[in-house]
């Protein structure tokens, strides 16, 4: 069994920059069996496995909303998980457009898996993990909270022109190569452009993290919220924040605030 976690550029990144689409594909055992650049959608369809039980995305594969948040955002949101609002607006506004939305048909296979996610909040979890396993007792729900906020991961991805950050990529394959076997790949370094190809394949390796745990013991270790229509975000979890995700999927659901 392969899964694959997809790293894809919007539209304003497609026209004003060379950065390619990246696709990370691992076993079962989570070793890395190939990191390939896709320039175009053609491109990300051709490195795609047929056989790819989940394929994880870090870019809206559906918008159903003109404005506000979706319920997924709107879960984690109360679980102190930092998700920007995905609506129509604000992806004209930000990107230009909703690629993810554009190609979504293109991934779907039967019996495929095909979600978001975070990549911060996979890092964010294997740094949580170091020192909480996802089969430890979990902890009372405050002191949760407060240790979990603490929790940071590495700024890896450039902000502008000439402001790479070579400190967060290396951070952050150092939290992946603890949970996955990369077969030896690390950041190449260099330019700024060579910089940011390392980031954009940060992003597929942690998209493909997040797709190896939600099939991996039957997604014992994961969570996954939402429906196709309205956008599903999956992403690694212990006891503790699944725990967490349940009681304000309880709660939000009483009071008519989600759908999902």
């Amino acid at each position: 069994m392969r899964v694959a976690g997809l790293h894809l550029l919007q539209p304003r990144e497609l026209v004003s920059s060379p950065r390619p689409s990246v696709v990370a594909v691992v076993d079962i055992e989570g070793r890395l069996a190939s990191l390939a650049e896709a320039a175009d959608d053609d491109g990300v369809v051709a490195a795609l496995p047929e056989d790819a039980a989940a394929l994880v995305v870090d870019a809206p594969l559906a918008v159903p909303n003109e404005g506000g948040r979706r319920d997924a955002e709107t879960v984690l949101a109360w679980c102190d998980v930092p998700a920007f609002p995905v609506s129509r607006a604000r992806l004209r506004r930000v990107h230009g457009g909703a690629r993810g939305v554009g190609i979504a048909r293109r991934l779907e296979a039967p019996g495929r898996l095909l979600a978001e996610t975070i990549p911060d909040l996979v890092l964010r979890e294997l740094l949580w993990e170091r020192e909480h396993p996802p089969g430890a007792p979990a902890l009372p729900l405050e002191e949760y909270r407060t240790a979990w906020i603490r929790v940071r991961p590495p700024a890896y991805r450039p902000k502008g022109a000439g402001r790479a950050r070579p400190e967060g990529i290396r951070a952050a394959w150092s939290i992946l190569a603890e949970a996955l076997d990369l077969g030896g790949w690390t950041p190449a370094g260099g330019d700024d452009w060579a910089h940011i190809a390392d980031a954009a394949r940060i992003d597929a390796l942690c998209c493909a993290y997040a797709a190896l745990r939600a099939v991996r013991d039957g997604g014992a270790w994961s969570i996954t919220l939402g429906t196709p229509a309205r956008g599903v975000v999956t992403a690694p979890a212990d006891g503790n924040l699944r725990e967490r995700v349940a009681l304000h999927l309880v709660r939000l659901r009483a009071a008519g605030s989600i759908a999902i």
